[in-house]
């Protein structure tokens, strides 16, 4: 049986990585077994977080942490079992988010990253989406969809965060100004040469 992987997309709203996510893992289905999943996840405590409001940051970190240690034990089965799993959205996404300031408010990211990595497995490759917040913006609002984490002069400060922890932690950046076509190219050219890797 060829050994799993563990995939993970990240970047700001508006990046294009759940669409990308989404392509790869159906391209990959044609020849394994691939699980595309996401967090927070919708079930349990992700549900839970999805539907709660006025929330302290620390305690919606906390419930993040939570829904993503329980993720974990279920994605690490998947992978032991051969699948590919695709995950949009990690511990970065905390990192990134929890600690840039919501109307004045923020987490410490040294008190994320503590709780983070006793709960994580570190993916086979983490891509980084990574676009000008303004553009990002324009899609989203395009879309007719907007959450809390949409406030541009918050997005810029989550970019800043993302680009110093994807240099910390060795993610791919992905530049996703370009066309669907190139960075769905790029992406899959690196996971490709991943799963080779594996077998």
């Amino acid at each position: 049986m060829s050994k799993g992987s563990f995939i993970v997309f990240e970047g700001i709203d508006g990046s294009g990585k759940s669409s990308c996510a989404d392509a790869v893992a159906k391209m990959l289905a044609k020849e394994r077994d691939v699980i595309l999943t996401a967090e927070p996840t919708s079930e349990g405590i992700g549900a839970f977080i999805r539907s709660s409001e006025d929330l302290t940051p620390e305690a919606e970190a906390l419930l993040f942490v939570a829904d993503r240690a329980q993720h974990t034990h279920v994605i690490k089965g998947w992978v032991n079992d051969g699948k590919i799993v695709i995950c949009d959205r990690y511990y970065a996404s905390t990192l990134a988010y929890q600690s840039s300031s919501m109307n004045g408010r923020s987490v410490d990211m040294a008190w994320l990253k503590a709780m983070n990595d006793k709960v994580i497995t570190e993916p086979d490759i983490t891509f980084l989406f990574d676009i000008d917040p303004e553009v990002g913006m324009e899609r989203v609002e395009s879309r007719g969809s907007k959450s809390k984490f949409e406030a541009l002069e918050y997005l810029k400060e989550v970019r800043s965060n993302y680009l110093k922890i994807a240099k910390e932690r060795n993610f791919v950046i992905i530049d996703a100004s370009m066309t669907k076509e190139k960075v769905f190219g790029a992406v899959s050219e690196h996971i490709l040469n991943v799963i080779r890797e594996k077998k």
